[in-house]
């Protein structure tokens, strides 16, 4: 795909990513057959080749607005459309660069504002998460049934049991994300995979100086607060892995792509 990318971006590093993946579009929109935003709606601009079109015109000087924002807002961020496209065009780096071109020149109504900012302040931290999480489940049948649905059951005590530990302990460990979301929904997750591994030899901790990732962030316009999360993340592991950690573990999909 042509294109000419104007205005200060043009000579940054996200201006170069974006005009790299632009030209390896060859907009044969193969990729919509996997996006599950465009078999839902059936719009064109809900689909990865209409939102590589539309951010394609705001990097090339046109003005952005907030159907473009509406667009871009709808894309789960999946990469789906990537299993199946042809040329091997990373759309999620687009789309990155475009959702922040698109929050730089499109003001978003105060309560939408307030609502990310609610969300920011909550979800990303387990301790401000959890009483919410439990207060939920105790009121579960007086919820409307789209928000019940989204509250898991309290797993079981043996679900988040901690493995036992072997005679004089394992001689490998690795360490764990215990993340935001997941250690409050689904702690039983990082439990069973700390009792697989326990029965291999390995043990598996979590350094509490690590917390989320940053996507929860980063995918609601605080690019900044994103990075902060991921540094300090970054800083912990490193002192974990310089201490004989041999590893990495990351259960949570999204946390894991980010």
């Amino acid at each position: 795909m042509r294109t000419e990318i104007k205005g200060p971006i043009a000579e940054t590093v996200q201006g170069a990513i974006a005009d790299e993946v632009l030209r390896a579009c060859v907009h044969c929109g193969m990729c919509n057959a996997t996006c599950p935003t465009y078999q839902l709606t059936g719009d064109e601009l809900d689909g990865p080749r209409g939102r590589i079109y539309l951010i394609k015109q705001i990097l090339e000087g046109e003005p952005a607005g907030r159907v473009t924002q509406e667009h871009l807002d709808r894309c789960l961020s999946c990469r789906a459309c990537e299993t199946t496209c042809p040329s091997g065009v990373e759309y999620h780096r687009l789309l990155d660069v475009g959702r922040q071109e698109v929050a730089k020149a499109v003001p978003r109504p105060w309560r939408e504002r307030l609502v990310r900012a609610a969300i920011r302040a909550v979800v990303p931290y387990p301790a401000r998460l959890a009483p919410l999480m439990a207060l939920g489940r105790m009121v579960r049948e007086l919820l409307p049934d789209a928000l019940a649905g989204k509250l898991p059951p309290k797993p079981s005590a043996s679900a988040t049991a901690a493995p036992k530990s072997a005679a004089g302990g394992p001689s490998r460990h690795v360490v764990q994300l215990a993340g935001c979301v997941q250690s409050v929904a689904a702690p039983h997750f990082n439990a069973a995979t700390a009792r697989v591994l326990g029965r291999l030899g390995v043990g598996v901790a979590e350094n509490p100086a690590a917390g989320c990732c940053g996507a929860v962030s980063f995918h609601l316009d605080a690019v900044g607060e994103a990075r902060a999360f991921a540094r300090r993340n970054i800083d912990a592991w490193i002192a974990d892995l310089d201490a004989g950690a041999e590893g990495i573990l990351v259960n949570a999909s999204g946390c894991a792509a980010f």
